[in-house]
């Protein structure tokens, strides 16, 4: 990935003092800064959506959000310090807004794990455009010592932690009848998950009915082979 750097100009004057006590000034200051990093994100995640991140210039990111190129390098460093906090960002944000899935007993298992995972997806085109997840996972895969890289394996694992949090709510009954380790089944349905799912990211106009059908395909003979028949058909809840 192509890093910008270098010589930057003198970044924006400091913002003004408000009238007031000095808490009261440095609140609102605190609070034109915030603003101001949620605007470059925002136009940041708009013209890399648009453009492609290549393609995208720090100067066309702070032209966009109304503020100096040095600006924009001084809150995010590059365009990389930038991906980084629009994926980790909205994934924390995701996790913190997410009710998790209530357990069900009420439809077969492959239901369960199929809305599970298309929830996933759904959330996670919402942190960022097919184009942008394209970019990065390229780029994390390409150079996997990077910062950005190291981001999208802590995500994985927070994402992980989830699914295995919910998997651990039922007694995971499996063919030869004994209790299977929910995260260790986690990580199995999970990078069958990431196939499909880097298969829908590269299908530009795909509608998203594809990717559920396409899940289905993969977790049905899966599920199969792992759980106990009458599990999968009638799940149970754990009674850890």
């Amino acid at each position: 990935m192509s890093r910008q750097t270098a010589n930057i100009p003198s970044p924006e004057p400091a913002e003004p003092q408000a009238d007031g006590p000095a808490g009261g000034s440095d609140g609102l200051r605190s609070r034109k800064k915030a603003r101001r990093r949620e605007e470059i994100l925002d136009q940041a995640r708009a013209l890399f959506a648009e453009r492609g991140v290549d393609a995208t210039t720090m100067a066309d990111i702070a032209e966009a959000a109304g503020v100096s190129t040095p600006t924009v390098f001084n809150y995010f460093g590059n365009k990389d310090g930038i991906l980084i906090a629009i994926i980790t960002e909205g994934a924390q944000q995701a996790r913190d807004n997410s009710k998790v899935l209530e357990p069900r007993t009420d439809v077969d298992f492959l239901t369960t794990l199929t809305t599970l995972f298309m929830d996933i997806t759904v959330e996670t085109l919402a942190i960022a455009s097919k184009r942008i997840w394209r970019y990065a996972n390229a780029a994390a895969m390409r150079h996997p010592t990077t910062e950005l890289a190291v981001s999208f394996r802590i995500v994985d694992d927070a994402l992980v932690d989830i699914i295995t949090l919910i998997l651990s709510r039922y007694s995971l009954t499996l063919q030869d009848g004994s209790r299977g380790d929910p995260r260790v089944i986690a990580l199995l349905f999970y990078d069958v998950w990431m196939h499909v799912y880097y298969d829908y990211l590269a299908a530009q106009d795909e509608p998203i009915g594809v990717c559920a059908d396409r899940l289905i395909a993969r977790f049905d003979p899966l599920c199969k082979i792992v759980f106990a028949p009458g599990f999968l058909a009638r799940p149970t809840l754990s009674d850890d």
